[in-house]
């Protein structure tokens, strides 16, 4: 009986249950011959270290927390230099950030995201600050 809840609970989990889905798309537009080195991480995962070509995309799928706590933080490098980006946090994203795009340019990231019919862009200063 254990066994099966624990798959239950297993199959559950996979599918975010009683959690929100979240799916991000990071897409690298620093300009032609520019890499991204990106590096995502929660409190409780870290995503590692990917490398993005202009024009090329990253993903991140994940269940936000029932709590509204969820928080994933990015570091982003090119040319030599580290910039950083709270790239979702719940209370911020939840409502407008199912699924969202994010574009990495040199002066911030810049999500777009879709209400209702219409798209909305949102554009931050590194670091967080809003412009």
């Amino acid at each position: 009986m254990s066994f099966l809840l624990l798959i239950i609970f297993t199959a559950c989990d996979a599918f975010c249950y009683l959690r929100t889905s979240v799916h991000l798309k990071i897409t690298n537009q620093l300009g032609s011959g520019l890499d991204l080195t990106i590096h995502c991480k929660s409190k409780d995962e870290d995503l590692g270290v990917h490398v993005v070509h202009f024009d090329g995309d990253y993903t991140m799928d994940f269940c936000s927390n029932a709590w509204g706590t969820t928080q994933y933080f990015c570091g982003m490098t090119w040319s030599g230099k580290l910039h950083w980006f709270d790239i979702f946090v719940a209370r911020r994203d939840s409502f407008r950030c199912g699924n969202c795009t994010w574009r990495i340019l040199p002066r911030g990231p810049c999500m777009t995201y879709t209400i209702g019919e219409s798209k909305e862009y949102k554009c931050y200063n590194w670091n967080g600050e809003v412009l």
